[in-house]
């Protein structure tokens, strides 16, 4: 049973696999916006603030995010760059009238993505790692008022995911063969809810909260484990199997975990507004991740080449990073922003792995809006986002490979945002 430690793939981002880049007003500003957002991205930030924009209000943008990872240890590797373009779209109707407003968005809040070598130190525990989410949320809105608005919304989201990893034959066989080729890939969807609140004592001052629940997503797809050496062949044979490739259907859940936003906003003078939010993410929802397959594959000897389950422990923490951003009206057409957020990890020593080698982070924002015209406006932000160094000492990956080491990640992020309004 010792094998199956080569299949029991772990899932992740720098700081927890959710992603922030959902508009490119907020990027400017490190995402502190839940309290004065003011454009259609409302839809994700804080819905309930949508009865405060125009009659008609539309967002389309997209968000590019290079990232790579370097490790030092025994050896010297740099993860492959992956790079991700995030797109969002958001269209809000205010019925100003009666103080109701709608609202679509369609985003990604949850994502990830490694590349090691496949010869590297660790291939068997990780190679390629990959994790993309579309999420369509659709918001109703109500004010009551000048002070206080509601909103409550529902998530359809979709998740595929992929694990590569080398099967390490070697140890099986005893005998100087090629690695084998794992690769899991596997998709599913579930709903969620949110709502919104907010809230504004005076003209100057605005408060936000906006939630979204943990979404527990059912995935189905295959492994296949390829390249079987020729001293297995007989086994293949005995499930007739012509050849050196073994698939199996596999299914997982993953706990997708609730968020809670909470934010001020000052609008210091008529030119400058300040934001700062608290921002929570529950991450012990991911406790664990459990594989189970269809066609478990055993030796005569009773060696697991795959078991019928395999269950990797996470147990990550919930964590609460704290945002702060600001802009400032240059002028009757043009919007500068600034900001800074610290995020901390969520996984424990005991479990990390360089499928999600999160550290500490920290992220410096600056961006520009322009009010092209009366009615289009757009938004463009670069983001620098760099985690502490992560000094890893434990036993993931054993008995076929070490992990243990220092890591650190650094990502660049830009995007462009085109919005409508009147």
């Amino acid at each position: 049973m010792a094998l199956s430690f080569a299949l029991a793939p772990t899932l992740g981002w720098a700081a927890g696999f959710r992603l922030q880049e959902t508009g490119n007003a907020a990027q400017g500003q490190a995402h502190a916006v839940v309290a004065g957002v003011t454009d259609a991205s409302s839809v994700y930030y804080n819905p309930a603030a949508m009865t405060e924009i125009g009659t008609y209000a539309a967002q389309a943008g997209f968000q590019f995010v290079d990232s790579n990872t370097e490790y030092e240890g025994p050896y010297s590797l740099k993860s492959a760059n992956e790079t991700f373009a995030i797109p969002h779209v958001y269209v809000v109707k205010n019925f100003k009238e009666k103080g109701i407003a709608l609202g679509l968005g369609l985003f990604s809040n949850f994502g990830t993505g490694t590349n090691w070598p496949m010869n590297g130190p660790f291939r068997y525990e990780a190679t390629l790692t990959k994790l993309q989410t579309s999420t369509l949320n659709v918001n109703l809105a109500k004010k009551f008022g000048d002070k206080f608005s509601v909103a409550v919304g529902v998530d359809y989201m979709n998740s595929n995911v992929r694990y590569d990893s080398m099967y390490p034959f070697g140890a099986v066989t005893g005998a100087a063969v090629p690695d084998g080729i794992t690769n899991i890939k596997a998709d599913g969807a579930a709903f969620g809810y949110n709502a919104a609140i907010l809230v504004k004592p005076n003209s100057r001052i605005k408060i936000g909260l906006s939630y979204r629940s943990r979404i527990k997503t059912k995935f189905t797809g295959d492994i296949a484990i390829n390249n079987f050496p020729g001293a297995l062949s007989p086994l293949l044979s005995s499930r007739g199997i012509a050849g050196d490739d073994y698939k199996s259907s596999a299914n997982m859940e993953l706990d997708y975990p609730d968020m809670l936003q909470l934010g001020i906003a000052v609008q210091v003078s008529d030119r400058l507004a300040v934001e700062i939010d608290v921002d929570y993410t529950g991450w012990s929802s991911y406790d664990q991740l459990q594989f189970k397959f269809a066609k478990p594959l055993v030796t005569p000897g009773g060696s697991a080449l795959l078991p019928s389950t395999s269950v990797t422990k996470t147990d990550w923490n919930n964590v609460t990073a704290i945002k702060i951003g600001a802009n400032y009206k240059y002028n009757d057409r043009t919007i500068l922003r600034v900001g800074f957020y610290n995020d901390p990890s969520p996984i424990p020593g005991k479990s990390l792995s360089p499928r999600l080698p999160g550290a500490d982070r920290k992220l410096v924002s600056i961006g520009i809006g322009v009010k092209a015209t009366d009615n289009f406006t757009i938004d463009v932000a670069y983001a620098r986002l760099i985690s502490d160094t992560r000094t890893v000492d434990n036993s993931v990956g054993a008995p076929f490979s070490s992990v243990n080491g220092d890591y650190k990640s650094s990502t660049n992020i830009f995007g462009a945002t085109v919005g409508y309004q009147f």
